[in-house]
């Protein structure tokens, strides 16, 4: 079992390393497999002051590439809003402990928000569309792969 970014997934599963991965990706790339689950993002912070309205807004951001990252980048263009880079973090707990620290805000589905952490509404920041996660299995793989994908994609739709 490998936990890793979407991305580096994708290549590992192209490059015949996974029979079976479970990724983040965008509902309108065509991305194989089949969607198990579908995720509400939000802007997090400290608290409603963490955002001045005059400096750009500082982003807390997993490395490239993921999905959050882009979605925050993106809509924040979109809305030409001003941005910048404050923290970069590979880990969840990483990113929850520096927007608890204050150092910025960060897009986060709603379901990993503790309530240590504030939801910004949109009339802050602009809204941000939904991510899935999909479960993509490799053609080759074994019987027992293809059991263990059907185990998650039942767990998770009984989870929905």
């Amino acid at each position: 079992m490998t936990c890793d970014l979407t991305l580096n997934l994708e290549r590992g599963f192209r490059d015949g390393r996974f029979d079976l991965v479970l990724v983040k990706r965008e509902p309108e790339v065509a991305i194989d497999g089949i969607r198990v689950w579908r995720e509400p993002l939000i802007w997090v912070a400290r608290d409603q002051l963490a955002l001045d309205g005059k400096s750009p807004v500082p982003l807390i951001v997993s490395p490239e590439p993921c999905v959050y990252r882009h979605r925050a980048m993106a809509a924040l263009g979109k809305a030409k809003i001003e941005w910048r880079c404050a923290y970069t973090s590979t880990s969840l707990a990483g990113t929850q402990a520096a927007v608890q620290a204050g150092l910025g805000v960060a897009v986060l589905p709603r379901e990993m928000c503790p309530p240590s952490l504030t939801h910004l509404d949109h009339s802050i920041l602009p809204p941000l569309a939904d991510t899935e996660m999909a479960l993509i299995e490799a053609p080759q793989a074994s019987a027992t792969a293809r059991r263990f994908g059907q185990h998650i994609a039942d767990a998770l739709e009984r989870g929905a």
